[in-house]
C-alpha cells in the first residue's frame, strides 16, 4: 500500500511539473525591441539585455618564462575503412530524416500558445484620401493574416487595433505578445520524435538490398 501511494506521489509531481508553462514575451514599439523569457511566474530580461559592471583590474602578475615543449612524432593517420557497397553516406541519411524533423516543428508551433497579443497599426498620410487608402488595405491584410495566425497558433486573448493620423509620414507598429508552451508538451513531442528518428537513422545506415 506504502509503494502504491510513493508511485502515485511521484506521478502527481510529474503532472504538475509538466503543467507548468514556460515561454516568452515579446514588445515592438517606439522605443525599441525587447524580449523577456517566462518560467512559471518568474520573467527575465534577455533584450535589451542589462549592461555589465565592470570587473575591477587585477594587479598583473609576473610572467614566468614557459618550457619549451618537445614536439611529439607524429602518429600514422589510419586509412578509413572503404564503405561497404550500396550504404547511404551520412549526408544522404540525414536528409532522409528531414521530413521527420519538419513534421516535428510543426507539432510544436501547433502547441505553442499565445496567451495575450496586442496589436495597433497606426496609419498616416499628407491628405485624408491617402489615409483612407492605406487604412483600407490595412484592415484587408490584416484579415488575410489573422485567420492564418489563428490557425497556427491557439490564441486565448487578442486585441487588434488600426487607428489613422493625420500628418504622419510613414506607418507605426506597436507589438506586444505572450507565447508559452507546457514543460508536458515538450517533452512528450521529445520522447516521441526522438525515438522515431533514432529509429530512421538507423535503418538509414543499412546498405540497400
Amino acid at each position: 500500500m506504502k509503494v502504491l501511494i510513493v508511485l502515485a506521489a511521484i506521478a502527481a509531481v510529474f503532472y504538475l511539473i509538466g503543467c507548468i508553462r514556460f515561454g516568452g514575451k515579446l514588445r515592438f514599439d517606439a522605443d525599441g525591441f525587447f524580449l523577456w523569457v517566462l518560467a512559471g511566474p518568474a520573467k527575465i530580461q534577455i533584450l535589451p539585455a542589462a549592461p555589465k559592471k565592470p570587473k575591477p583590474e587585477k594587479p598583473e602578475k609576473e610572467k614566468k618564462p614557459k618550457k619549451e615543449k618537445k614536439p611529439k612524432p607524429e602518429k600514422p593517420k589510419k586509412a578509413p575503412k572503404p564503405k561497404p557497397e550500396g550504404q547511404p553516406g551520412t549526408l544522404e541519411r540525414l536528409l532522409s530524416l528531414l521530413p521527420t524533423v519538419l513534421e516535428a516543428v510543426g507539432k510544436l508551433v501547433h502547441k505553442i500558445r499565445i496567451d495575450d497579443i496586442d496589436l495597433k497599426l497606426i496609419w498616416g498620410g499628407s491628405d485624408a484620401a491617402s489615409i483612407a487608402i492605406g487604412y483600407g488595405r490595412a484592415n484587408a491584410a490584416l484579415g488575410m493574416l489573422w485567420p492564418q495566425l489563428e490557425n497556427a497558433f491557439v490564441i486565448k486573448k487578442s486585441n487588434i487595433d488600426i487607428d489613422m493620423e493625420y500628418g504622419r509620414t510613414s506607418p507605426g507598429v506597436e507589438i506586444a505578445a505572450a507565447f508559452t508552451i507546457t514543460i508536458g508538451q515538450v517533452v512528450s513531442l521529445a520522447v516521441w520524435y526522438g525515438i522515431k528518428l533514432l529509429i530512421q537513422w538507423i535503418r538509414s545506415g543499412k546498405p540497400a538490398a
